[in-house]
């Protein structure tokens, strides 16, 4: 018997695995999705960290230089955004701000990621 150029082989052959790539394209790409957004979010943790550390001692330097609350919540909306919450607490001459906002991203907004930090200064001037 003759086999025709092009014709299917036997079992096992080089056209049995014809659609084995489909299937595996298939299945990467969601994961890929997947993963490109885990980082994605991440990184946007990452950024917000810092932006919520950068607020925190903007604030306090603002406090230690004697403008008051009202001066560290202008520099924490400043560097943070308005969605940055911020509490100022005294202890003797050594003032702390706490800077908190939420962190960008569908995938962080659903698990209710927050990046906060805290930063202290010694109040400026007569003791």
């Amino acid at each position: 018997m003759r086999r025709l150029r092009g014709a299917a082989g036997p079992a096992g052959g080089p056209s049995a695995s014809r659609g084995a790539v489909t299937a595996e394209f298939a299945v990467a790409i969601p994961a890929v999705i997947v993963l490109l957004g885990v980082l994605l979010s991440a990184a946007a943790a990452g950024v917000s960290a810092v932006r919520a550390e950068e607020a925190a001692r903007a604030g306090a330097r603002s406090v230690a230089r004697g403008e008051g609350t009202d001066g560290a919540g202008r520099e924490v909306a400043r560097v943070a955004g308005p969605e940055a919450t911020h509490t100022v607490e005294a202890a003797g001459r050594i003032v702390t701000v706490r800077v908190t906002l939420p962190v960008p991203g569908s995938v962080a907004a659903a698990a209710g990621l927050r990046a906060s930090a805290a930063a202290s200064l010694a109040v400026e001037g007569t003791p």
